[in-house]
């Protein structure tokens, strides 16, 4: 091979190495613009995760305070069935005591009426007895007036 030859055939592969270097260097300009994108992409992607855990703080701290607020309202709801079961325990004693006293009234009440038809009947009889008796002290009256009637000084 001449130097003319070699000298062609170095200058092909300085082509050829010529183009590797530009294919390179643009393959090298485009892994870099694609990283710049990557780190913008994951920069954006951090800025969400930031947010989303500021979020997830929030969202726990509000189920923390509804926890309690459930928590006190629990409390309260037991309190209240507490205190009306009690109220309701009172009541029944209550209205088993007013039964009982209606039931002592009821039976009061017969005994009353029985002893009132009694009296009155007692009373009716008493009426008859005395009126009976009346009329019978008239009638001796009357014949006395009238035994006195022919006789005009009564007898001392």
């Amino acid at each position: 091979m001449t130097n003319a030859q070699r000298l062609d055939h170095v200058e092909d592969e300085l082509e050829t190495v010529k183009q590797l270097l530009v294919s390179t260097a643009s393959y090298a300009e485009s892994t870099s613009r694609r990283l710049d994108e990557l780190t913008i992409k994951q920069d954006r992607t951090q800025f969400h995760l930031d947010e989303l855990t500021i979020k997830q703080d929030r969202t726990q701290s509000h189920l923390d305070q509804t926890g309690v607020k459930v928590d006190q309202l629990s409390d309260k709801v037991d309190s209240f069935i507490t205190h009306t079961q009690r109220l309701f325990t009172k009541t029944g004693s209550e209205i088993e005591e007013t039964k009982a006293r209606t039931e002592r009234l009821e039976a009061l009440m017969l005994k009353l009426d029985r002893n009132f038809e009694e009296q009155k009947s007692q009373f009716q009889e008493f009426q008859l007895t005395t009126g009976a008796a009346l009329e019978r002290i008239d009638r001796v009256l009357d014949y006395l007036l009238r035994q006195q009637g022919g006789n005009p000084n009564p007898p001392s």
